[in-house]
C-alpha cells in the first residue's frame, strides 16, 4: 500500500527529528527494487543456495526487469563479508542491518529462509552489560574468568557500561595479515580454538546462573541462540506484514543420523 500523505505539521515534526539526529520511523522512499535477504544454516543448504544463485535468481532478475521494470537483488551473507567484519565480530550485526535494509527498500518479498535439520552457528556475544559480566565471571572457573577478562574490556562510554569483545587482531596480530599466509593461518587456528573456549565458558556460566535463579530462561538463551534464529526473529517473527513479504522453506530428511551432520 502507498504511504499516506503527511500533514504539514507531521512533515515539520519529521524534519525536526532528523535535525536532532533521530532517524527512526521515517517514511519509506518510493522504490523499484525487490531486495531479498536469504537466511539459512550454511553447510546443510549449500546445494540449494548454489542452485538458486546460479539458475533461479538470474531468471527472477530478468523477469522483474522485463515484466515489471523492477531491479531484483539478493543478499546472501556467505559472500561479501569482509575479513575486517570477522576481526571486529560484526558479522551478526551486518546480517541484522541487511535484513533492515531489505525490509526498508523492497517493494515485494524481503526475507526468505531455508531451514533444514541443523540449528546453525552460535556466535559469541559481542557486548555484555557490566553487571551481567560480573555475574558470569563470578560463577566461572578461574581459567575461564581469566580468558574472559583478557578478551572482553569495559567500555564506560555506553549507558549502561558494557564489556566489549575485542578485535581478534588485537591479540592475534596476524589474523588478517594476507601478506604472511602461514602466520595468518596459525593465528586464525588459534582464534577458533580460543573462541570455542570462550563460547563454552559463557554458556556454562549462563546455565549456572539460570540454575541459581539469577538468569531467566531468555537470559540463558541469549548466550546460546544461533545467527539463523536471530535472523528469523528479526526477518519474520518481529516483522510487519510478514505474511506478505516473507517466505520459509523447511526441508526435513527422514531417518537421517543428525549426529553425523557437520
Amino acid at each position: 500500500m502507498p504511504e499516506p500523505m503527511l500533514t504539514d505539521e507531521q512533515e515539520n515534526e519529521l524534519i525536526r527529528q532528523v535535525f536532532n539526529g533521530k532517524l527512526d520511523n521515517l517514511p519509506n522512499l518510493s522504490s523499484k527494487i525487490v531486495r531479498i535477504f536469504t537466511s539459512s544454516t550454511f553447510t546443510d543448504t549449500s546445494m540449494e543456495r548454489n542452485t538458486l544463485m546460479q539458475e533461479t535468481y538470474p531468471k527472477l532478475k530478468e523477469y522483474c526487469r522485463e515484466k515489471h521494470g523492477l531491479e531484483f537483488q539478493v543478499v546472501d551473507m556467505r559472500w561479501g563479508v569482509r575479513d575486517e567484519a570477522t576481526d571486529d565480530h560484526k558479522t551478526t550485526e551486518l546480517c541484522m542491518q541487511e535484513i533492515d535494509n531489505c525490509q526498508r527498500v523492497s517493494v515485494g518479498p524481503n526475507f526468505v529462509v531455508f531451514l533444514g535439520q541443523k540449528y546453525g552457528y552460535r556466535p559469541l556475544p559481542t557486548k555484555i552489560e557490566e553487571k551481567e559480566f560480573g555475574m558470569i565471571t563470578s560463577v566461572s572457573a578461574k581459567e575461564d574468568a581469566r580468558l574472559l577478562n583478557q578478551w572482553f574490556k569495559l567500555d564506560t562510554n555506553n549507558m549502561p557500561s558494557l564489556f566489549v569483545l575485542q578485535p581478534v587482531s588485537s591479540i592475534f596480530t596476524n589474523f588478517t595479515n594476507k601478506a604472511q599466509p602461514r602466520l595468518m593461518e596459525e593465528d586464525q587456528t588459534q582464534w577458533w580454538e580460543t573462541m570455542g573456549k570462550l563460547s563454552r565458558a559463557v554458556r556454562f556460566a549462563a546455565m549456572e546462573l539460570f540454575k541459581q535463579g539469577l538468569f531467566t530462561q531468555f537470559d540463558n538463551h541469549r548466550y546460546n541462540w544461533s545467527v539463523t534464529e536471530q535472523e528469523v526473529v528479526r526477518g519474520i517473527l518481529n516483522a510487519k506484514d510478514n505474511e506478505d513479504h516473507t517466505l520459509a522453506f523447511i526441508r526435513e530428511i527422514r531417518n537421517i543420523n543428525v549426529s553425523l551432520l557437520r
